[in-house]
Formats: structure tokens, sequence, C-alpha cells
């Protein structure tokens, strides 16, 4: 493929698609500025073909960021990133996304796939819930992937209910329950104690950006505490403990957004999610 032909079969492609709701194109080259013109030819080819109907992004093979070098792009909608069996990468990539100008969404495209058996240690399922949970609380999003899917074994039906699968549900649920979820920013200085956004164990702080609520994810057992008077929705704040793995909760107590406010996750749980919401 070159700039002379990339675009009349992006065209093809996109014209053969063009009715179908549920494509996002993906472009997949390696991340280097010489192949800038080669993904425009092909962005206009798609824009050609299907008339701007499905939105258009990039994902590096290998790493590092698309907003590296494309960001600026005009048919870029979203920022993708891989960082294979680096857990460490999600943080800082894809804090450095959230806070480019102009502001598009980034998505942790490519981590560790679940069973995987290319990355040297076991892809357990609190593997895949903290490079999700690290991807949204650093304002981000996620893309989840099991080995026997990319691979299509003959298992990979039976993976789709793998127990990082069924996890992912419990995070969508933990965030649609939120009011206003999509309203999220992160903010490590909701700890007064005990945040961590440096290797491979993190504890990161998120808040409803008007004070409603504040999600916390905790991946590891430990004990921190919190700066109450981050809840600036009400006078008070009901606190609660989410667990990861299964999606059942705690309840804590009620608490005045004043001070500061001390926790321990819960005994036998491998990770925690603590929500505080106001109460109205």
């Amino acid at each position: 493929m070159n700039t002379k032909n990339a675009r009349p079969w992006a065209k093809w492609i996109a014209e053969r698609y063009k009715d179908v709701p549920n494509i996002i194109w993906s472009m997949t080259p390696v991340a280097d500025q010489a192949y800038v013109p080669l993904l425009r030819e092909l962005a206009a080819g798609l824009r050609e073909g299907d008339g701007g109907f499905h939105i258009i992004t990039f994902k590096p093979d290998p790493a590092p960021y698309s907003s590296s070098f494309i960001h600026t792009e005009s048919w870029l909608a979203f920022n993708q990133i891989q960082t294979w069996k680096d857990v460490t990468l999600i943080y800082p990539m894809v804090t450095n996304d959230y806070n480019l100008k102009p502001v598009k969404p980034v998505v942790m495209a490519e981590g560790a796939y679940e069973e995987g058996s290319e990355y040297g240690f076991e892809v357990t399922p609190l593997w895949i819930r903290r490079q999700a949970y690290y991807s949204y609380l650093a304002g981000g999003h996620h893309s989840y992937g099991h080995n026997d899917s990319w691979r299509v074994l003959p298992t990979w039906k039976k993976a789709l209910d793998a127990p990082g699968a069924s996890q992912m549900a419990v995070l969508k649920k933990v965030f649609m329950d939120r009011k206003e979820w999509w309203s999220l920013v992160p903010d490590q200085s909701i700890f007064a104690s005990g945040g961590q956004t440096n290797g491979d164990i993190l504890n990161l702080a998120a808040r409803h950006e008007n004070g409603k609520w504040i999600m916390v994810y905790l991946s590891s057992k430990t004990s921190f505490s919190i700066n109450m008077n981050k809840i600036t929705g009400g006078k008070e704040a009901n606190a609660f403990w989410i667990d990861p793995k299964t999606g059942g909760s705690m309840s804590i107590d009620t608490f005045t957004n004043i001070g500061v406010e001390s926790f321990t996750t819960p005994d036998e749980w491998e990770d925690a999610i603590l929500i505080i919401e106001a109460v109205n």
C-alpha cells in the first residue's frame, strides 16, 4: 500500500460497509511520522466512501501514543494507546492525552489479554480489573481482550464468559450508577494520604465535576484518607464499598463534607472501590 492506491482502496472498503452502524475505522501502521501521508490518504478515502458516517481513529503498533504525532489531524476522532503488558504505562499515557488540546477522548486500546500466553506472567482477573480502572480513573476509556478470542481458539465462545469479561460488566454498572457519570474528573487531591500513581499497584481517585460524588479505586489491600471537602454537592455524604470482583456493596457511614476521613479496604477483598455520594 502507498499514497497512490490507499485512498481508492479505503473508499471501496467504506462504501462496502457504509450502512453498518457499529463500525469504527481503526488504522494500525507503525507509529512513525513517515506514515502520516499514507494515513491521510486512507482517512480521505474512508470519508469519501461512507460520507463521514463512521468515526476514524489510529492504534499505534507498537506504542507509543497515537497523540505523539497525529493528535491534531482533523480526521482523528479519538486517540488510542497500546501498553501491551506494561501496566505502569497506563496512568501516565492516559493522563498525557487527557490534558491535550484540542480535547479528544483517549482509549487504552490494548493491554494484556486475559489468560494471555505471551507475557511471561499470569494475566488474572485482578490484572484485568486494574488495567480497566486505571484507564477510567485517569480519564480515559478501556478495551478488554481475551487470549482465546484474538487467537480464535476452539475455546473462544467459552472465553466470552471469562471472569475478567464478566467483571467488566460490573465496572460498567459501577459507572452508570453514578449521577452524570460522564462528568468524571480525575483528581488525586481527593486523597489526604494514600494516593499512588506510580508502579503496578495504584490508588486513584476521581470526582463528579460539581462534587456530587467521589470514586476511589484501590488496587490492593490498603489504608488511606480522603479530603471530605471534595464533596460539594451537599453537606453530608454516604460512603460505601463496592467489590470490583462481584459487584457486591457494603455500607460504611454518613459523613459531613468537612475534614479528613480514614478508610481501610475490606478484609479478603483483592481490590476495592470506595464511593462517596452527596446527600441532597
